[in-house]
């Protein structure tokens, strides 16, 4: 695999958490990741201005409150396939 940066290996795991794993909320992506919670509401927010990506928090109907989790919509400038290719495993590395 390419030398990554860690800012960019970072948001790649986030990345990766997301679309790997079946209704990620952010502890779910923290533990998968191993990102503190108060720092991926912030890489979260970079994936969206840098990669214009279209990732929603999608609100869980059954349960009143802010319980929900994280899902990509729009991959911005990545490709979806290729991603998942190169660096889908890249939270297990």
């Amino acid at each position: 695999m390419d030398k990554l940066s860690t800012d960019t290996r970072r948001k790649y795991s986030i990345i990766a958490a997301i679309a790997t794993h079946n209704t990620p909320n952010l502890i779910d992506i923290s533990n998968i990741t191993g990102i503190p919670v108060s720092s991926l509401k912030r890489q979260i927010a970079h994936l969206r201005t840098d990669y214009c990506m279209d990732i929603r928090f999608v609100l869980d109907e059954h349960n009143k409150g802010r319980t929900g989790h994280y899902f990509i919509y729009k991959w911005g400038v990545l490709d979806r396939k290729e991603f998942m290719l190169k660096y889908g495993s890249i939270v297990h590395e």
